[in-house]
């Protein structure tokens, strides 16, 4: 009676007739009832098994399941399917040589796996992993991290915190920020940014807007150029944009023993209203429609000033500006519109219609003499002469 063989989930492998050995399904000789040679197939096939068929090429027509210990690489290697004679399709499950490759194809750790180095190809999944040294050669997507030290040439992140906004952290070493947008590489959101020292390229105001501290500062703590501070300045040079571009001062202020102002120009004035614009070195008496108007009378007592372009201390600076509030110099160095001519040191008198002339022999009084000329004007037209005023 032929023995029907079936394979461990139900299908018929083959079947042996009466008196035969098949060696054709399997990698063993399967020996049929009454054949002869029968106790040599058996031991022959226990043999095989318990040397799992060692040897450098697979055994022939093997099962999906079956062992085999590939003598070439020391290794011990599962079928993956029926029939499978490439020995590189072999899945490798063990190896005991020191050195080489163990390939699995899916395997499940229950329990604690250990291992010196492990090569991930592809994905590594995991809920918690100890390692004593990883490398990652391509990418690591990683969802939370706690790194106590890790040496990271290059890394790719969107985030790096500490874990709050309280709690601290530090970044040693020194580190170059490139890239951003509307010149904004690095951004402090909340809280302070404390340094021992700042060294930049570039400056910009809050808005973006680049500007250049040209200059040297010279305090040690540069606290003191901050836009409020309360300590003492020691700078060499406060300036605005232009001469004409303006600042202000604001308090009230002492100069200390010893120290002085020094100015450009060399004349006191102060803004009055005036009853019409009048042009730098017309000369003015109080009076008209306003405080101030042009100087009607020839040797006038009631010259008060000339008007001036070059003051060196202003006051009443805010009243107005200069087309209705001149600066009206009432003593120093200025600019005079002249008619005639004048020789250096002659006393100024009032020639009317604002301006003025050089004062005639016995005609200069305390009361009508605008000032002194400090050059000569040698033409007889209305021009300008320097002059040193002194209003009475």
């Amino acid at each position: 009676m032929a023995y029907t063989i079936v394979k461990s989930n139900g299908t018929v492998l083959t079947t042996i007739a009466d008196g035969t050995i098949n060696t054709s399904s399997t990698s063993l000789g399967l020996p049929g009832r009454n054949y002869a040679g029968y106790g040599v197939s058996l031991d022959t096939n226990f043999v095989h098994m318990m040397e799992n068929f060692a040897a450098n090429t697979p055994p022939s027509n093997p099962l999906q399941g079956q062992l085999w210990y590939n003598t070439n690489a020391n290794t011990l290697c599962v079928c993956p399917a029926d029939g499978t004679s490439n020995a590189n399709a072999w899945l490798t499950l063990a190896q005991s040589g020191g050195s080489g490759t163990t390939t699995f194809g899916s395997v499940t750790v229950t329990g604690n796996l250990q291992a010196n180095n492990i090569t991930a190809n592809n994905a590594f999944t995991g809920d918690t992993i100890t390692v004593r040294l990883a490398t990652v050669t391509a990418n690591a997507t990683i969802a939370n991290a706690n790194v106590t030290t890790g040496n990271i040439t290059t890394l790719n992140t969107a985030n790096i915190t500490s874990g709050s906004a309280t709690t601290a952290g530090s970044i040693t070493g020194t580190w170059t920020v490139t890239g951003g947008s509307a010149g904004n590489s690095l951004v402090v959101a909340n809280g302070n940014v404390y340094t021992t020292g700042i060294k930049t390229d570039n400056y910009y105001y809050a808005n973006g807007t680049p500007f250049n501290p040209s200059g040297t500062y010279g305090n040690a703590n540069v606290a003191l150029y901050l836009p409020t501070y309360t300590g003492t300045l020691q700078p060499s040079s406060v300036t605005t944009t232009a001469i004409a571009g303006g600042g202000t001062i604001a308090g009230i202020w002492t100069l200390a023993s010893g120290a002085r102002l020094n100015a450009t120009y060399a004349d006191l004035a102060e803004r009055f209203e005036a009853d019409a614009p009048y042009d730098a070195g017309t000369v003015v008496e109080l009076g008209g429609d306003a405080e101030v108007t042009a100087v009607v009378n020839e040797l006038s007592e009631d010259v008060f000033g000339v008007v001036s372009n070059t003051a060196a201390y202003l006051m009443n600076a805010g009243a107005g500006d200069d087309s209705t509030h001149p600066p009206v110099a009432v003593g120093g160095r200025v600019q005079v519109k002249v008619i005639g001519k004048v020789r250096k040191g002659q006393r100024l008198v009032s020639a009317g219609n604002g301006i003025a002339r050089a004062a005639k022999q016995g005609e200069a009084t305390s009361f009508n003499t605008i000032g002194r000329a400090l050059a000569h004007k040698t033409t007889d037209e209305v021009g300008t002469v320097e002059a040193f005023v002194s209003i009475k």
